[in-house]
């Protein structure tokens, strides 16, 4: 199907809208050109000021598509996310675009500030061929400069971080769009379910569509135009590199506890810590030899978790302070930056910090990546859909006690012992972002001209 099918069904879609939203759609086109560009980089910074991790003040004209780098020659790949979650997916594929095609630049773009990290490792590996900037505010003048500066050849949308003047420069200019990790009952169903006709017609600018839920391919077909492909792989973050392991402190360790059981709590907060020593307790009448590592989500943390501790009267190694535990040892405050990768691999199990008593969550998808079962005291407010999505997939339980935390601890010892694997699965699918890739990469062939 062409790009003048995609525009007759474009038009249909406008005309399906109820009146009010298509008055809606019309006041804010007129709303964007109005809000003066001076006042919005000023307002970026005032918000920079309180809340840094959002907006970046020196940046700030970036947002109205200023002060950009020189566009590349050869083809560029434009991929866009909202935050540090969603970017891990988009850093995945963008891994892998580049890695299929050699000749191609991808310019990532985010719409918070701190999520430009997620990509800081690869933009340095990669020549110049991953360039990270703000995303542009959706103004009319700032877009058409966006998307005239970069002349895109392939825009991909995470998640579904979609905005009206953006979508209809890129059909203007013939270029592809794409929509990955799609999940309609998630963010994506959420943002086309408040207004279904406009939701229909943000989708109808889409040739393809990424979704991880088996379900989600039937219920695309009620919000798609026809000749959009939809696709189905696991969720992008599947398919993340695993954090590194130090094999030199591994085999210390190792060296140390020899084959005795070891489970892991990630990112913890302070307040997690009587929960996580009680459910241990618990866990080790079954279990015998249990050892327990905390790995604090900051490092500073460590003093205040170690009182907590031994006011338990634990005996309690840091590894900021005596280096390693001894044999004898049975918990360990792993109080260190970069070695993450390395306790996840000497656990059978991670409990996932900051999921207690309303905590906002942390990435489970580094235990996923060194196929580890991971525990979640919750289905966070940071990251739902992605742990709604391991539980479903069996490879996260939520855990909200000590009762249950201690549950977990034993069966999935049991498991290990029964030799269950529960990650034949993940592996059998990984590299899957390369087959995606190459999908996207063929509609950049397909495109007029």
């Amino acid at each position: 199907m062409g790009e003048t099918d995609k525009r007759d069904n474009l038009s249909r879609a406008w005309a399906a809208m109820r009146a009010t939203e298509r008055w809606m759609l019309r006041a804010y086109f007129g709303l964007m050109r109005a809000i003066p560009e001076a006042l919005a980089v000023a307002l970026v910074r005032r918000r920079a000021r309180a809340r840094p991790g959002e907006e970046n003040a020196e940046r700030a004209p970036e947002r109205v598509a200023r002060g950009m780098a020189a566009r590349p020659e050869g083809r560029v790949v434009w991929l866009h996310s909202i935050g540090p979650g969603d970017s891990t997916a988009n850093l995945t594929l963008a891994r892998a675009l580049l890695a299929e095609d050699a000749s191609l630049t991808c310019l990532v773009t985010t719409r918070v500030a701190a999520a430009q990290k997620t990509f800081a490792k690869l933009a340095e590996e990669s020549d110049g061929r991953l360039i990270v900037m703000l995303a542009p505010l959706d103004f009319h003048r700032a877009t058409r400069r966006f998307l005239d500066h970069w002349r895109f050849d392939l825009a991909i949308y995470g998640e579904g971080d979609m905005w009206p003047n953006a979508l209809c420069g890129l059909v203007e200019a013939d270029v592809p769009i794409a929509l990955v990790n799609g999940q309609f009952n998630g963010r994506l169903g959420r943002l086309v379910g408040r207004r279904p006709g406009l939701g229909r017609w943000a989708m109808a600018h889409f040739d393809l569509l990424h979704v991880f839920r088996r379900e989600c391919v039937e219920e695309a077909e009620r919000w798609i135009r026809p000749g959009c492909e939809v696709v189905h792989h696991p969720n992008l973050k599947m398919d993340a590199p695993a954090p590194g392991v130090d094999e030199t402190l591994l085999g210390e360790m190792r060296a140390r506890w020899g084959d005795a059981p070891v489970f892991a709590c990630g990112s913890v907060a302070d307040n997690e810590i009587e929960t996580l020593i009680d459910a241990w307790g618990r866990a080790r009448r079954e279990v015998p030899g249990l050892k327990l590592i905390l790995v604090p989500r900051w490092k500073e943390q460590g003093e205040e978790i170690a009182a907590i501790a031994r006011a338990r009267d634990l005996t309690v190694p840091r590894r900021s302070v005596q280096g390693l535990p001894g044999a004898q040892d049975e918990f360990f405050l792993a109080d260190s930056y970069g070695e993450m990768g390395t306790w996840f691999e000497l656990g059978y199990g991670v409990f996932m910090g900051h999921t207690l008593f309303g905590g906002i969550g942390h990435n489970p998808y580094e235990a996923i990546a060194r196929q580890r079962p991971i525990l979640s005291g919750s289905i966070t407010p940071l990251l739902p859909a992605d742990y709604t999505y391991l539980t479903d997939i069996g490879l996260c339980r939520i855990t909200p006690d000590a009762e249950s935390i201690a549950q977990g601890m034993i069966d999935y010892h049991q498991a290990m012992r029964d030799g269950e694997d529960r990650f034949a699965p993940f592996r059998a699918a990984q590299g899957f972002s390369h087959d995606l890739a190459r999908r996207l990469l063929v509609l950049m062939e397909d495109r007029p001209g």
